[in-house]
């Protein structure tokens, strides 16, 4: 269990991948840009030097909140990543458990705007209100897209909802705006370009992590990156099948199979988000609520509206 908890799939691969997540989004990002990109190094280059240097904060800001603050961001996320199966292998698992994970993913946002108003600053204050509003703009859309397959299946429990979709059929084939709905409620979550509104670096510097440095920073930066990985397994696992369907059947062993067909599909929808990025230009915080409102909710109110007619039938 301890091995489980600390070893796979649990911190140290959580941390492993995001660090080559992080590489891997940086390396296609400054490609479609027509640069290099950093060596495969970088991300742990960058996290050992945050937390080696000095953290400061400004005399106004709350230091316990703000001590705080990054060390529950992160336990939240790593935590949230347990109830998450990797290839078929999930530390913990029981009826109910995406409820779980939905909860957890959403208490980083919340922690975020909290930074903002307790560390004092003009532009982190200015960032937290940002990104609280963002945060109502996609967590509707993200949480009816995500309880659709639940209710199509009749199970919260994300194994199930694994095996169901090994017996019929991908829900990104049934439900393909739910999928799409998903996406785009993890970039909001992850404030990814195109929706990388409070944390603007030309309006707001760092928007609510402008004034952290330090070993608060890279707890932040770490969190964040850990958070890339649940999610993405997170829909991997709900509209991709997860590694249930094979990719490699018969030519290897049925684990190490299920595992290279995870990470093929992780990888897959971690380039989506990277191609995305590259794509589409900043929104500003009005435009995005008028999307989240007037688009992505009605979208996802008319999903769920054939999926119980669709579980009636």
């Amino acid at each position: 269990m301890l091995i489980t908890l600390f070893v796979f799939p649990g911190f140290g691969f959580l941390v492993t991948c995001a660090l080559l997540f992080e590489w891997i989004d940086r390396r296609t990002i400054a490609r479609l840009q027509a640069r290099v990109g950093p060596p495969w190094f970088q991300p742990l280059a960058d996290l050992l030097k945050l937390l080696s240097k000095e953290s400061v904060l400004p005399r106004q800001a709350d230091r316990p909140i703000c001590r705080a603050l990054p060390v529950v961001a992160l336990a939240a996320v790593l935590t949230a990543a347990l109830y998450v199966p990797v290839g078929g292998r999930v530390i913990y698992a029981f009826e109910g458990d995406l409820i779980v994970v939905l909860f957890l993913l959403s208490l980083p946002a919340l922690f975020y705007f909290l930074a903002g108003w307790v560390s004092g600053g003009v532009y982190s204050i200015l960032g937290g209100s940002r990104s609280v509003l963002q945060y109502f703009s996609y967590e509707v859309p993200f949480l009816m897209a995500l309880s659709a397959p639940a209710i199509l299946t009749g199970s919260w429990s994300i194994s199930e909802i694994i095996t169901q979709q090994a017996e019929a059929s991908w829900m990104i084939f049934v439900q393909p705006v739910g999928f799409l709905l998903a996406v785009v409620g993890l970039i909001g979550k992850l404030k990814r370009v195109p929706f990388d509104i409070p944390k603007a670096k030309s309006e707001v510097v760092g928007g609510p992590l402008t004034e952290f440095s330090g070993r608060k920073l890279a707890l932040w930066r770490l969190g964040v990156h850990i958070q890339t990985v649940a999610g993405v397994f997170l829909l991997v696992n709900v509209f991709l099948g997860g590694g249930d369907l094979t990719l490699v059947q018969g030519s290897m062993p049925l684990g190490l199979a299920r595992a290279v067909t995870f990470g093929v599909k992780a990888l897959a929808m971690l380039l989506t988000l990277s191609v995305t990025s590259v794509l589409y230009a900043r929104l500003r915080i009005d435009q995005l609520a008028s999307l989240g409102w007037r688009v992505l909710a009605p979208l996802g109110l008319v999903q769920l509206a054939a999926t119980i007619l669709m579980g009636i039938s």
